[in-house]
């Protein structure tokens, strides 16, 4: 499969929202996370682009120290899963991240979650902390992060280290 990574753009709408509102039945909540993304954060709000339909989307965003950023999303369709793609995503919010400045990245992924957790070890990511019930009853989660060297990135072109080759 061939994508491409660019910035949302209004009719990604429809196919990220979809992605988005796996677990948010009435899909309010998603529809207003994407927008809301889209308006904040236009250069990390990221897609994955395969033959103009949006396959995976990732959002990053600076913090209020803006030498901190967080990964808050980073969904691919499931039939577009182990192909790649996230490691694309992943690659390209870091990078757009770094180039705002950001220098220590965070998020969050379920314990359970042995594919994602898999992508963050490769690209440097350590767990940091344990947090029981972060999103409710039910929904714990590991706070994962990573430095980013903005000297590696600028000699190298690209992300250096884990998860930059063989994809």
């Amino acid at each position: 499969m061939a994508w491409t990574v660019r910035p949302f753009r209004d009719a990604d709408f429809p196919a990220v929202w979809a992605l988005e509102r796996v677990r948010d039945v009435e899909g309010y909540a998603s529809a207003v996370t994407i927008r809301q993304a889209a308006a904040l954060w236009p250069a990390t709000l990221l897609v994955a682009d395969e033959d103009g339909t949006a396959v995976g989307f990732t959002i990053g965003a600076a913090s209020s120290d803006p030498a901190a950023g967080w990964i808050l999303r980073l969904k691919v369709r499931e039939d577009r899963h182990r192909q790649g793609c996230a490691t694309s995503l992943l690659r390209a919010v870091l990078e757009r991240l770094s180039a705002e400045g950001v220098r220590t990245v965070r998020l969050t992924v379920a314990p359970e979650n042995r594919p994602a957790r898999s992508l963050y070890a490769g690209f440097g990511f350590l767990e940091e902390a344990v947090l029981p019930e972060y999103f409710g009853p039910g929904e714990d989660r590991l706070l994962l992060c990573r430095r980013i060297d903005p000297a590696a990135l600028a000699s190298a072109g690209g992300m250096e280290g884990p998860g930059r080759s063989g994809e």
